[in-house]
């Protein structure tokens, strides 16, 4: 007789595969056939955030996954995914250096790494433990080096995907030497916020990666969107993402359209939006008239107040033009009108997922407005409650199930801290919702992980 406890190894793990959070850890408990199917997912993927940092205490006190893996290397084998969000400190700008300590042996130990996360200032101390991962591809960290910290960077050379963050003189003077050893490799690149990037980086980097089909530099004040475009077009036509900064407006809008032209694979597109000038406008829209493969659209801007121009909608090919339909479209810290999203889904019928602040007070409005994307199965609001004086209004259950009920494809809704999740049934639309805590290690620029495997 088949019961749950003589079930094979495999088809547990099968079926722990859809279950995540503490429910994992309450089916560990149940036997120990439980247990052994529960710990490789369990231990996937490593957490740490500032909610256990808080708790950390040395000899009491939550106990550090790492002090775990350390305490039973066996384990360390299931590690695919380490992400260390906050540290615990002992006081301003010192870690714990217990913390550290557990952190580094723990890493020693976990030779099946895939990714590393360290949004923190405290990978100096790590790097020694990072040696020698030959399953590490992707790699995201605060980058302030030395150059003998940079030069022990450089020894890791099986990278897909590269994010540094706030990278010093010595990491982006050492970065055309580490591209060339990770040529072969590197498919995804990110600089966020450096000062010492530029026009001759970038040429000096670009034509070292061949492979290269995802740029972003953001924040990069030496490095315009001119100066970024014109060394995509010129070393890597075949990029699939592109994001960055548009600092000032200098160029003829002619400029910008001859250089996206040699980019006909381009899918997603993000722009970090600082000027508000009607100039900024014309540029932007002028981006769009060559990329006719186009699928993910995000914009940024600086001001929430600022409405989104109507030249940069009307810039969007229409239905039926000779270009690949815009399926993602997020506007970010600014004001969208009615009119707007009117526009909107008039010119982007097959809508996939949509990132807009939401009207609460003219929820009636809009549910009827976006009816008309068939398609649209995910519904993000960016609006931010701090960006007005007073409370803002949250989403009601009502309007959620309204919307439900009228889009016949939207499954979820993410709003306030809260993803609402949709299903249909013989009595009608149910709606259930659930905490959302947003990903703060993950950039707003970058493309969703479904966006980017399908790439």
């Amino acid at each position: 007789m088949v019961t749950a406890d003589n079930l094979n190894l495999d088809v547990l793990e099968l079926i722990f595969a859809h279950i995540s959070g503490n429910d994992l850890v309450a089916v560990s408990s149940v036997s120990k056939s439980f247990l052994a199917g529960v710990i490789p997912r369990l231990y996937a993927t490593v957490y740490f955030t500032a909610k256990h940092a808080k708790r950390y205490r040395s000899g009491g006190g939550i106990m550090s996954p790492f002090l775990t893996l350390r305490n039973h290397p066996d384990l360390a084998v299931h590690v695919r995914n380490i992400d260390i969000n906050c540290p615990p400190f002992i006081a301003i700008g010192h870690v714990h250096p217990s913390f550290l300590s557990e952190t580094a042996d723990a890493l020693q130990v976990c030779k099946n790494l895939t990714s590393f996360v360290c949004g923190q200032k405290i990978l100096p101390a790590l790097l020694g433990s990072l040696q020698g991962k030959e399953r590490l591809e992707d790699v995201h960290i605060c980058a302030a080096f030395t150059t003998a910290q940079g030069e022990m960077l450089q020894k890791i050379t099986t990278l897909r995907s590269l994010t540094l963050d706030y990278p010093t003189w010595n990491v982006v003077d050492s970065l055309p030497r580490w591209t060339q050893s990770l040529q072969r490799t590197l498919v995804h690149l990110t600089i966020f916020m450096s000062q010492e990037v530029n026009g001759v980086v970038l040429e000096a980097l670009l034509p070292m990666l061949p492979r290269l089909r995802g740029l972003h530099v953001i924040g990069c004040s030496k490095a315009s969107h001119l100066v970024v475009i014109k060394a995509v077009a010129a070393h890597t036509p075949l990029l699939k993402e592109l994001s960055f900064t548009i600092f000032e407006i200098t160029p003829p809008a002619n400029l910008l359209s001859s250089a996206t032209t040699t980019l006909p694979g381009l899918r997603h597109l993000a722009i970090d939006v600082r000027p508000t000038s009607d100039a900024t406008a014309l540029t932007i829209s002028s981006l769009f008239i060559s990329l006719t493969s186009l699928s993910t659209l995000v914009l940024k801007f600086s001001d929430r107040s600022l409405p989104i121009w109507n030249s940069v909608i009307d810039s969007i090919p229409p239905p039926g033009a000779a270009s690949v339909p815009l399926k993602r479209l997020a506007l970010l810290d600014c004001a969208v009108s009615m009119d707007s999203v009117r526009k909107i889904v008039s010119r982007c019928k097959d809508l996939e997922h949509l990132e807009v602040p939401l009207p609460i007070k003219e929820m009636r409005v809009f549910t009827t407005v976006i009816s008309d994307l068939k398609g649209l199965h995910t519904l993000i609001d960016v609006g931010d409650a701090h960006a007005s004086h007073g409370p803002r209004a949250s989403l009601a259950r009502d309007d959620v199930k309204s919307m439900m009920r009228t889009c016949e494809n939207l499954k979820k809704i993410i709003s306030d801290g809260r993803m609402w999740m949709g299903s249909r049934n013989y009595y009608g639309t149910t709606v259930t919702p659930q905490r959302y805590k947003v990903n703060i290690t993950q950039h707003w620029f970058s493309p969703l992980k479904a966006d980017s495997s399908s790439n």
